[in-house]
């Protein structure tokens, strides 16, 4: 999961540091989602493939993967809570610590994760807000 999560962000890095410096850091935000796009979607891990990024109004950042191997249906709500609780520590530990995302976390970027199935059916989604990636600095 680390390493899904590393890639997003040098990929999102690499694109922020071709923005232009003039522009607000929502359109910043939307320049470095269609840069991560036109590299999509991705396998990022075993059963994980992000398909796509996009920039929202208010410093939001969304992610969006599908769980290439899973069905809702045949996974039980602990499960799903587990992996849940997993990725959101994961993508955490990444947000608070990897240098690409530095200027996320100086702007107070909010980073949304939203997970499909394999049909596309809403699986699992988490938020990572500015409070909690600067919490114990």
């Amino acid at each position: 999961m680390k390493n899904v999560l590393r890639l997003s962000a040098v990929c999102l890095a690499l694109t922020l540091v071709s923005c232009n410096q003039e522009k607000t850091f929502d359109n910043e935000l939307k320049q470095a989602a269609a840069g991560m796009n036109k590299l999509g979607p991705q396998m990022m891990s075993n059963g994980i493939r992000l398909d796509s990024v996009s920039a929202q109004p208010g410093k939001i950042f969304k992610y969006n993967y599908t769980l290439t191997e899973a069905l809702k249906e045949s996974v039980s709500p602990e499960e799903i809570e587990a992996f849940k609780k997993q990725a959101k520590e994961g993508a955490l530990s990444v947000v608070k610590t990897s240098p690409e995302i530095k200027e996320f976390r100086d702007n107070d970027v909010t980073m949304t994760y939203f997970y499909y199935d394999k049909n596309g059916k809403p699986t699992m989604d988490f938020i990572i807000a500015p409070a909690e990636y600067k919490a114990d600095k």
